[in-house]
């Protein structure tokens, strides 16, 4: 989410009506990301809007929409960006070449209730700075999920993800996760990947938040722009992007999109 969207200012805390249908919104995100990461493995030649018609095509066969779908206007249900487009790529004819990055960014609403998360693949044999960028975005999502416990300030997150990637890498801050609230895949807060521990609200048991940290290989000349096609966002060098959504019970998270082999558990207990 651009920290400039406009959304409500208030915090809504969910039930366990909600939770119940998240889980199933969740679990379809996470089979939908599967469908598309294994057909990247399998090296298909089918085109970016191929894919994300058989993502949509899932979606709806388990029950649920697609979140993103028409969405203030983007045109499908996957945001699938390659190489140095970052977020928000418009599927079309392209078909993957060997070595190209490719994420995808999904949503699944069930009855009001969301579920959103991404994934950075790559088709074929990728340079080894790419796929580390990839595994360090990844690590830096597991180490903001793992810095969240109630009471505690949301800006804990940001410090977690900008703390492993600023080293070697490129965090992109004017984007970030958010809230997750009925029929509204962008709500409050704003959850930037760099900030203080001492900043944002204080986490508490209901919330439910979606963290994506961005980062892209360093460049002398960093910057994010708009595309010509009014969505796809790009930066001067690869970039990677991953997300998770959870629920914060009153002593544990709970990742939603949660999937099988992952290297975090479903579940994590707070300290």
């Amino acid at each position: 989410m651009n920290n400039k969207s406009s959304i409500s200012d208030f915090i809504i805390l969910q039930d366990n009506t909600w939770l119940e249908r998240q889980r199933i919104a969740g679990k379809v995100v996470a089979g939908a990301l599967q469908l598309l990461e294994n057909a990247v493995k399998e090296k298909t030649t089918m085109t970016m809007l191929e894919l994300n018609n058989i993502a949509e095509e899932y979606i709806e066969k388990n029950g649920c929409t697609a979140t993103f779908k028409n969405y203030k206007g983007f045109p499908c249900g996957v945001c699938i960006s390659v190489n140095k487009q970052l977020v928000h790529g418009i599927p079309n004819e392209y078909i993957l070449q060997e070595g190209d990055k490719v994420s995808f960014d999904l949503g699944a609403t069930y009855n009001g209730s969301i579920a959103d998360s991404a994934i950075t693949c790559f088709y074929g044999a990728a340079e080894k700075e790419y796929t580390d960028l990839s595994e360090a975005t990844k690590q830096s999502l597991y180490a903001g999920i793992k810095s969240i416990s109630i009471g505690k300030k949301i800006g804990s997150i940001g410090d977690a993800i900008y703390k492993t990637l600023k080293d070697k890498y490129d965090v992109v801050v004017n984007y970030g996760g958010h809230g997750i609230g009925y029929d509204t895949p962008h709500a409050q807060p704003f959850i930037p990947n760099r900030s203080s521990i001492n900043d944002g609200v204080r986490a508490c048991a209901g919330m439910t938040i979606a963290i994506e940290p961005q980062a892209t290989i360093r460049s002398s000349n960093f910057y994010t722009k708009t595309a010509d096609d009014g969505w796809s966002v790009m930066t001067p060098e690869v970039g990677s992007h991953c997300e998770h959504s959870m629920f914060l019970h009153s002593d544990h998270l709970e990742i939603i999109t949660h999937r099988d082999g992952e290297g975090i558990e479903r579940e994590i207990y707070f300290q």
